[in-house]
């Protein structure tokens, strides 16, 4: 083959390959920056070996262990929402006018239920104090659990528990100052999967105790063991 047509071969396998092998540059945010409360419109999936469901709608997050998460239909009526108040948990049902109330370690097995007891965890994803590291390291979480982190460039972008529970971490940007994943992926070690994608989030600016209140106010509650799934 002639020299100028192997080079004209060769030149778009070299371009391809120098694109794919430069990384993006590391995002610029505020040194220590953490996310002490989020308020965001979510998309969620939810699969499981025995159903799934989707939907839209928001969470609330205030750090360490406070989180409300609504699930909207497709026509805008209330699906679900969960409120987690540090081991406490409470689902409400609007169109079954029932409440399961009690303790995260209570939520039944089966049923896809077992990705809520994990929430708490997925949300404590701080960036590391240094910058440039990048690695995966073992470590205790705020909330008491061994786990392994790995990091790019001081981000979060995977964690495994020591259960064998996996969350990744995706779509980083700034928000005033503070890095936010747009997208959390969580398979536990029944393979459920939940898949949050947050939506123009707000972070660290003040959120009323009461929007992590839940309403029982006619609403018949019942313990959590008496769910059926999702």
């Amino acid at each position: 083959m002639p020299l100028y047509r192997f080079v004209k071969h060769l030149l778009p396998l070299l371009l391809l390959t120098a694109c794919a092998t430069i990384a993006p540059p590391p995002l610029d945010y505020r040194q220590g920056a953490a996310v002490e409360t989020l308020s965001s419109a979510v998309s969620l999936s939810i699969h499981t070996p025995e159903n799934s469901m989707g939907g839209s709608g928001y969470l609330l997050f205030r750090s360490p262990d406070q989180i409300h998460l609504v699930v909207l239909s497709p026509f805008g009526t209330t699906m679900m929402e969960a409120f987690v108040l540090g081991d406490r948990i409470t689902l409400i049902y609007p169109s079954r006018s029932t409440a399961y109330v009690g303790r995260v370690d209570e939520l039944p097995e089966k049923g896809g239920l077992q990705g809520w007891r994990l929430m708490r965890w997925v949300m404590d994803a701080d960036p590391h104090e240094k910058q440039s590291l990048s690695g995966t390291v073992e470590r205790t979480s705020k909330l008491g659990y061994s786990e392994k982190v790995t990091y790019e460039n001081g981000l979060v972008t995977a964690k495994e528990s020591s259960t064998g529970d996996h969350v990744k971490y995706r779509n980083y940007s700034v928000v005033n100052g503070v890095p936010v994943a747009a997208e959390l992926d969580l398979r536990n070690e029944r393979d459920d999967r939940i898949r949050i994608t947050l939506d123009e989030p707000e972070v660290n600016t003040p959120l009323d105790d009461a929007v992590f209140a839940p309403h029982l106010d006619g609403l018949t509650v019942m313990p959590l063991s008496a769910i059926r799934g999702l």
